[in-house]
């Protein structure tokens, strides 16, 4: 018997058996091909020393070593039956902070679950990540140092879980016009939602929406002075019954002061407006996210990166912020920071915050000044095995880092 007719045999075969098993047990001819997987992490470990004057006079002090915001990231990523469009997923967790609410209890939380596909000028991601709430990556520790001044408050949450205000569902599309580093995404969001006592609800229904347009020119591209990265942005987050809906609208640029790749500096800028609805005061978490608010953050940074590698980079960030519709509630904020690269992936991490509040907001609070001094290590890695699948970033653009110079990522 020659090898055609065993072929033909073989067919044969497999079709009777699917007739005769019907189609619950048809023969499925479906090849084995092994994903790329990308493994990427950060151990983020800091003292902290810190200092508050509390509104009527008295001061609270403390110390405590922080392990908030070290993270394990596990990404998969497949080509589709044609070799121009891709389909990938990612996995993450990440430590939280110690006085979390008794809802994220374990000290760790699942930030990354999502899927998506994606080609050359779309992407498409469902699932749980960084929310649209933000445009620009500023050169702090931690991506919640100064989130009262960058993010966009999370409506829904009396709970005082940072993971609340960054993480929550999304179904996002993104168009992108390569040529131009031109991209508009769309995105339905579903933050978490707590009731009053802070305890959650839920965390998987649809509330909001956000449709974002943003100019990017890496520094690969480009190195000389000029416009490095803008973006503009509307979020909208449907109230509670009778309350309404909140629109946030933000603004951020990066723009590139030198013309030298191994001596950088980058002011980063960004603008947010709430319109807000009435509340009663200021003194819930809720209510700060609810009111109507204007806030601003700006940054200098200087990197020191001869042969184009950082060895170190010190900056400056400020923010304020101030509630319209209360008298004398008002904050701002001052953060200079250094990280210095020991080796690849381990840095050197120093930070000083200072902030202020009004009068008014710091009877709301109970708050005068807050003083927090950071001194830390911190050790990053990120690793492909069967690399095959041209992504458009690093796993680690999931997760802040302050030498990061652009956009604020998310799911993609």
């Amino acid at each position: 018997m020659n090898h055609t007719k065993k072929i033909r045999i073989t067919l044969a075969a497999a079709c009777a058996f699917g007739l005769a098993t019907g189609p619950g047990q048809a023969l499925e001819i479906d090849p084995h091909v092994a994903p790329q997987v990308d493994i990427g992490g950060r151990a983020l470990i800091t003292t902290k020393a810190h200092r508050v004057k509390e509104a009527d006079g008295g001061t609270d002090s403390d110390s405590e070593l922080e392990f908030a915001d070290s993270s394990l990231l596990f990404g998969f990523s497949k080509y589709l039956f044609d070799s121009e469009n891709y389909a990938f997923g990612a996995i993450g967790i990440k430590a939280i902070e110690d006085d979390a609410h008794h809802d994220v209890r374990d000290d760790i939380y699942l930030h990354q679950m999502h899927a998506g596909v994606g080609g050359e000028r779309f992407e498409v991601v469902l699932g749980r990540t960084g929310l649209p709430n933000t445009l620009v990556v500023f050169p702090t520790l931690r991506d919640d140092d100064l989130m009262d001044f960058t993010h966009v408050g999370n409506a829904f949450s009396h709970a005082p879980d940072e993971v609340y205000q960054l993480y929550g569902g999304v179904v996002q599309g993104t168009l992108f016009w390569p040529a131009q580093r031109m991209s508009a995404t769309g995105t339905i969001t579903a933050r978490t939602e707590t009731d009053g006592t802070g305890s959650r609800t839920s965390s998987s229904e649809f509330n909001g929406y956000n449709l974002k347009f943003a100019y990017d020119v890496p520094e690969a591209i480009k190195f000389d002075r000029g416009l490095r990265y803008t973006a503009l942005a509307w979020d909208r987050q449907d109230l509670n019954d009778g309350e309404g809906e909140m629109d946030a609208f933000q603004a951020g640029a990066v723009i590139n002061l030198s013309d030298n790749p191994e001596a950088t500096w980058n002011l980063d800028l960004q603008a947010t407006y709430v319109n807000g609805i009435s509340v009663p005061d200021l003194a819930s978490i809720a209510n700060r996210s609810k009111a109507e608010q204007k806030s601003v953050a700006a940054a200098i940074r200087y990197g020191h990166r001869p042969w184009l590698q950082t060895r170190w980079q010190a900056a400056v960030t400020v923010g304020w912020k101030d509630y319209d519709d209360f008298s004398d509630a008002s904050a701002w904020t001052v953060a200079p920071s250094l990280m210095y690269r020991l080796g690849s992936g381990i840095h050197a991490l120093a930070q000083y915050q200072y902030r202020s509040n009004s009068s008014g907001l710091a009877d709301a609070t109970g708050v005068d000044n807050d003083q927090r001094i950071y001194l830390g290590l911190s050790f990053d890695f990120d690793h492909t095995l069967n690399k095959h699948v041209a992504g458009r970033d690093s796993i680690m653009f999931l997760e802040h880092n302050m030498l990061d110079v652009g956009p604020a990522r998310g799911g993609h």
